[in-house]
C-alpha cells in the first residue's frame, strides 16, 4: 500500500499509455502506478485509489495534498476532463512532493507538533498539547508524590483544598509538575485511590464463601437520611475473618421500603451474591427487624437461610433504659446528673472556680459527662465523673449557698448531703460499670453470637447472686459508706435493689437463653467439654445442612452414585462425631484454648472435615453487634463537620471507605492508583489526532 512519506513517479515501461478518455472514470482509480519511496530503497505498486478519491460533488482529490492543505486544485477538488495522464504526472509534481515532505515531518513529531500545526491549533488545542506534554514528561516517582498528598490530607481530616498548600511546600524541596497540582486534579488523584480500594473491597467479599451484612440508618448534620453499610466475611486465601466498610448509601425515605430497595440496588451495582449473606444485623429498630414488614423480613424472601441479629449492645442498653424508666428513684437521679452537668457546661466560670476548689482540697477532677439518651455507656460516664468529684462538689455548693444563695447550688447540696443518695449512687456506679465492661466484650469484632448471649446471662446471674439472693454482697467502697452513716441516716437499699431486680428482668428476656440454639453444636465451650456426649450437636448439624443446603457445597460427599438426604446427613454426622472429639482432645492438651483458635485449626483442614468446615466458616461470619456502624457514624461526623457540610454523599463515600482502609492497617498501591488515573480518560498520555 502507499504510505505517507513517499513519492510516485510513472514507470512508461510498466505502464503503457493508454487512450484518454475525457471525462474522469471510476476505474482508474484501480490503475495501478510503481512508486519510488523517498524513505526506503525499492520500488513498490499501489493502486491509484490509494492516492486519490473521487465524487460526483467535489471532484477528484489527492489525499495527502488535502491532508497537507497544499494550495492546490488536487487539494480542494476539481471538476474537469481529468486525463489519467494529468494524474500520473501529479505524483511527480512539486506540489505533491510538498505535501509529502510536510507529512513525514509531522509524522516523525510524536506530538504532531510542526510549526503550522502550532499556528493554526486553537486554544483549547495548545492546553490539551501541553497536558500531554507535562504528562509524558512527569515521571511516575513525581505522580506518586501528588497521589500520597492526597493520601496525607484524608488521614490528616483535611479538605482537598489543602492538598494545594501541601504540593505547594513540596515543590521547595522536589520536582513536582506544577500543572498537576491544582485542586481539579487533586479531585481527581481522589477518585482514583477510591476506585483502587473499592475494586480491592468489592472483590474481595464478591470471592468470600459467606457474608455478614451490618447496617445502621442515620440523618447526616445536613439532615440527609443515609444508610451506611458494613461487611463481616473471610478472604478466601485467609483464616480469619474481617469487618470492612461498604459503603454510604442517600436514601430516599427511613421506612422498610426504601431501605430494602437500597439495599439490593448496592448489591446489583457492585455485582454481590445476596445468596452469600448468611447474617443480617442491625438495630432493634422495627423498620429493620419488624416480624412482617421490616427489611430483614423482606430480605429473607430473597434470602430463605438468612438469619436476623438484634445487636446485642443496642439489647443491653435498650433493658437498661427500660429498667431506670421504671424506678421512680433513678428519675431523680437523672435529674441531678443533668443538672450538675448543666451548671457547669454553660459557665466557664463557675467551672474554674470548681477546678480550682478541687486543687486547694488537693483532689483529682474529671470532666462531668452528659446524659445521651443515643451514646451507650452514657449513664456510667455521667455517675462515674459524679463519684469522682463528690467530695469537691459538695465543698462548692456549701460554699455558693453561703456566699450566693444559689437555689441550684441548695437543690443540688441537698441531694448530694443525703447519705442514702450518697450510698445508692455508690452501688449504682458498680452496677453501671459492670455493665460498661459487658458493652465493651459486645463491641469485639471475633465475639461470636452464642459467646454474647452467654456472657449477657452470666452478667445476669452474678448480679442475681451478688444482689438479689438471701444476703446483699455490697462492694467495700459501699461498705465503708453505709458504716460511716448514723442511725437516723440507715440506708434505704429497696430502691437500688428495685432497680437491679427490674434490670435482671428485662436482660433476661432480651437474651433468651435459647438464642440461636441450633448453633450450639459449634459452641467451643460445649466441645471442649470431655468427655463430649455421644448425642452432642447432631440434631443440631442435621438442621442446619437442611439449611443451608442451597449454599453449602456437598459435592465432595458424593460418590458416582446420588446420595439422597438422609445418607448425606449421615455422612455429615460422621463427619462431625469425628471432628467434636478431635476438638476435645486438643482441647484437653491445652493445644486448642478459643473459638476462633477452633476456626483456623477447622479451616486449615477444610478437606478432612468438608462439610463442617464451611459450618464453622458460616458460625464464625455472623457478627453480634452493629458496632461498627456506630463507629462509621462517628467517623463521618469528624469528616462532615459544620464547616464541611456541603460535602455530597459521593465524595463522603470516597473520604470514609479510604480513611477506614488506612485506619485499619490496609495500604493503598500507589502504582495501581497512578495506574487507573493514567487510563481512566482516554486523552490521557495520548497524543491528540489534530494537535
Amino acid at each position: 500500500m502507499y504510505k505517507r512519506g513517499q513519492t510516485a513517479s510513472v514507470n512508461t515501461a510498466a505502464n503503457p499509455k493508454k487512450k484518454c478518455c475525457p471525462t474522469f472514470k471510476e476505474e482508474w482509480l484501480n490503475e495501478i502506478v510503481e512508486t519510488e519511496s523517498q524513505q526506503f530503497e525499492g520500488k513498490m505498486c499501489v493502486p491509484m485509489g490509494d492516492i486519490f478519491q473521487y465524487s460526483a460533488d467535489v471532484g477528484l482529490i489527492c489525499k495527502m495534498c488535502s491532508e497537507a492543505r497544499i494550495s492546490s486544485d488536487f487539494s480542494t477538488g476539481k471538476q474537469g476532463e481529468w486525463p489519467l495522464d494529468y494524474m500520473k504526472r501529479h505524483l511527480s509534481s512539486k506540489s505533491h512532493e510538498s505535501a509529502v515532505h510536510i507529512l513525514r515531518s509531522r509524522n516523525s513529531d510524536p506530538l504532531g507538533c510542526d510549526l503550522q500545526s502550532m499556528l493554526l491549533e486553537t486554544t483549547n488545542e495548545k492546553q490539551r498539547r501541553l497536558e500531554s506534554q507535562e504528562r509524558q514528561h512527569s515521571e511516575l516517582e513525581e505522580i506518586k508524590i501528588l497521589i500520597d498528598n492526597v493520601l496525607l490530607a484524608v488521614q490528616m481530616n483535611s479538605s482537598i483544598n489543602s492538598v494545594q498548600n501541601i504540593n505547594d511546600h513540596m515543590v521547595k524541596y522536589r520536582h513536582i509538575p506544577v500543572s498537576l497540582c491544582s485542586k481539579n486534579y487533586a479531585f481527581e488523584f481522589l477518585e482514583s485511590i477510591n476506585s483502587v480500594v473499592h475494586a480491592e473491597i468489592m472483590s474481595a467479599i464478591r470471592l468470600a464463601s459467606y457474608h455478614t451484612l451490618i447496617i445502621d440508618e442515620s440523618t447526616g448534620i445536613s439532615v440527609t437520611k443515609l444508610l451506611i453499610i458494613y461487611f463481616k466475611f473471610r478472604d478466601a486465601a485467609c483464616t480469619t475473618h474481617k469487618t470492612v466498610f461498604g459503603g454510604i448509601i442517600k436514601l430516599s425515605a427511613c421506612d422498610a421500603q426504601a431501605i430494602t430497595a437500597a439495599i439490593k440496588d448496592f448489591y446489583t451495582l457492585n455485582t454481590l451474591d445476596m445468596m452469600k449473606m448468611v447474617m443480617f444485623t442491625s438495630d432493634g429498630a422495627s423498620v429493620m427487624l419488624g416480624k412482617n414488614n421490616g427489611v430483614a423480613a423482606q430480605l429473607k424472601q430473597c434470602v430463605p437461610h438468612l438469619t436476623e441479629q438484634h445487636c446485642v449492645a443496642h439489647r443491653e442498653d435498650l433493658g437498661l433504659v427500660d429498667a431506670w424508666n421504671q424506678v421512680p428513684r433513678m428519675k431523680t437521679i437523672e435529674t441531678l446528673l443533668k443538672t450538675i452537668y448543666t451548671v457547669f457546661c454553660r459557665s466557664s466560670i463557675q467551672k474554674g472556680q470548681f477546678e480550682e476548689m478541687a486543687n486547694v482540697t488537693e483532689n483529682e477532677t474529671i470532666s462531668f459527662k452528659p446524659l445521651n439518651e443515643v451514646r451507650w455507656l452514657s449513664k456510667h460516664f455521667a455517675v462515674s465523673a459524679l463519684m469522682r468529684n463528690y467530695e469537691p462538689l459538695l465543698k462548692y455548693f456549701e460554699q455558693e449557698v453561703s456566699e450566693n444563695d444559689d437555689p441550684i447550688a441548695k437543690y443540688c447540696l441537698k441531694k448530694l448531703s443525703d447519705t442514702n443518695y450518697h450510698i445508692t449512687l455508690a452501688v449504682l456506679n458498680n452496677v453501671l460499670h459492670e455493665l460498661a465492661e459487658l458493652t465493651k466484650c459486645f463491641q469485639k469484632g471475633s465475639l461470636t453470637t452464642f459467646g454474647a448471649v452467654q456472657l449477657a446471662r452470666a452478667q445476669i446471674r452474678k448480679m442475681r447472686g451478688q444482689y438479689l439472693g438471701e444476703t446483699v454482697s455490697w462492694s467495700n467502697s459501699v461498705k465503708s459508706l453505709i458504716a460511716s452513716s448514723t442511725t437516723d441516716e440507715k440506708f434505704k437499699s429497696e430502691p437500688i435493689l428495685s432497680f437491679i431486680s427490674q434490670l435482671c428482668d428485662h436482660l433476661n428476656k432480651r437474651f433468651p437463653e435459647n438464642e440461636l440454639n441450633e448453633w450450639e453444636a459449634f459452641d467451643f465451650a460445649s466441645l471442649s467439654s470431655h468427655p463430649v456426649r455421644c448425642e452432642f450437636g447432631i440434631e443440631n448439624v442435621s438442621k442446619l445442612v437442611d439449611k443451608y443446603r442451597n449454599v453449602l457445597d456437598l459435592s465432595q460427599m458424593k460418590s458416582s452414585a446420588q446420595k439422597t438426604m438422609e445418607e448425606e446427613k449421615e455422612f455429615v454426622v460422621n463427619q462431625y462425631n469425628g471432628y467434636k472429639s478431635i476438638i476435645a482432645e486438643k482441647h484437653e492438651a491445652k493445644m486448642m484454648t478459643n473459638f476462633q483458635e477452633m476456626v483456623t485449626f477447622t479451616l486449615q483442614n477444610a478437606e478432612q472435615f468438608s462439610v463442617v468446615s464451611q459450618l464453622v466458616d458460616i458460625c464464625a461470619t455472623f457478627q453480634a453487634s452493629s458496632a461498627d456502624c456506630e463507629r462509621g457514624f462517628s467517623l463521618m461526623n469528624n469528616i462532615k463537620t459544620k464547616l464541611q457540610n456541603r460535602l455530597k454523599e459521593e465524595h463522603l463515600d470516597m473520604l470514609m471507605r479510604i480513611k477506614f482502609h488506612t485506619s485499619s492497617g490496609g495500604e493503598v498501591n500507589l502504582d495501581s492508583v497512578y495506574e487507573h488515573w493514567k487510563n481512566c480518560k482516554g486523552r490521557r498520555e495520548k497524543v491528540h489526532p489534530d494537535d
